[in-house]
């Protein structure tokens, strides 16, 4: 009889007691900023592993502002998708910011050592 009780119970505990996509660890950083940190860590681990998933994570974080500020930030962190991340963006502060960092590609380089000239 408890083998029949258990798949019912773990469902149960699963819907009620773990988190759902709104509701994780980034939703209950008590900082604004350790959540946005934590949205953009999500996102980019799988965007830097080449995982189409990563605009699945992006689709999920729940305001235009947050989706807005790691695309940003990806466009910083890999210029070349820049113009595509930037032409996807929702807010209007958000479309000023990426006219920014797309042109401006040179500021996520690598520094170059000391000594070295610019060609």
């Amino acid at each position: 009889m408890t083998a029949r009780l258990r798949p019912p119970l773990l469902l149960a505990l699963l819907v009620l007691g773990c988190p759902g996509p709104a509701e994780d660890e980034c939703d209950r950083a008590g900082d604004p900023v350790a959540r946005e940190d934590c949205l953009f860590e999500r996102v980019s681990q799988l965007f830097s592993a080449g995982d189409h998933e990563w605009r699945q994570a992006l689709q999920a974080i729940d305001t235009p502002a947050s989706r807005d500020l790691v695309r940003l930030r990806l466009a910083i962190l890999d210029p070349q998708q820049g113009p595509t991340l930037c032409r996807e963006v929702e807010t209007e502060g958000a479309r000023q910011r990426c006219r920014r960092v797309v042109g401006r590609p040179h500021l996520a380089s690598p520094p170059r050592p000391p000594g070295q000239e610019q060609p």
